[in-house]
């Protein structure tokens, strides 16, 4: 049963339903993508109960880490998709745990898949000209590093967009 669904809002006023989603988080990551696409007009939500899939950052860590069992994208097509994706979260003064954990399963799913780069154990910078941080080793590595800061953050935190970012592309050294 799809009990969240992502609606739009056209420049005329009309509503339309886009698709229905199964949890919040899918339905959240269904409009991140669909924002990071080509600039338009149109108003976009999620609609459906007000309980939240992830009630702590440690339950979007649990989401986070549940997504390298899938196909891995390259790490530099995962960062490149987290920020495209999480781009309009910018002016957002908090993300709720269900909304972090729909920019990581929006960027691992919409980011290139890996072919072959692995072998050679390296991979490519993240081709940000902004970005001072190499996109180094590989995409579950950064999905592991999210999620065990999630794990150990306080549930009161206020968590915006650039701690996000800085959490994903943190190298530690």
């Amino acid at each position: 049963m799809n009990e969240w669904e992502l609606w739009r809002q056209d420049d005329n006023g009309a509503r339309f339903r886009i698709r229905g989603y199964a949890d919040r988080v899918g339905a959240i990551a269904g409009r991140l993508v669909i924002e990071s696409g080509m600039p338009h007009k149109q108003v976009y939500w999620v609609a459906g109960p007000r309980l939240p899939t992830c009630p702590t950052p440690a339950d979007a860590a649990d989401l986070i880490q549940a997504l390298s069992a899938t196909p891995e994208p390259s790490a530099a097509a995962f960062l490149a998709a987290f920020r495209r994706v999480g781009e309009s979260l910018q002016d957002d003064g908090r993300l709720e745990p269900d909304t972090i954990a729909a920019v990581f399963r929006a960027a691992w799913d919409t980011a290139e898949p890996a072919a072959g780069e692995w072998e050679s154990g390296s991979d490519a910078e993240s081709g940000h000209a902004d970005d001072p941080v190499p996109a180094l080793g590989r995409a579950r590595e950064h999905l592991t590093r999210a999620a065990v800061a999630l794990r150990i953050r306080d549930p009161q935190a206020v968590m915006r967009w650039q701690d996000l970012l800085d959490l994903v592309t943190h190298v530690p050294r």
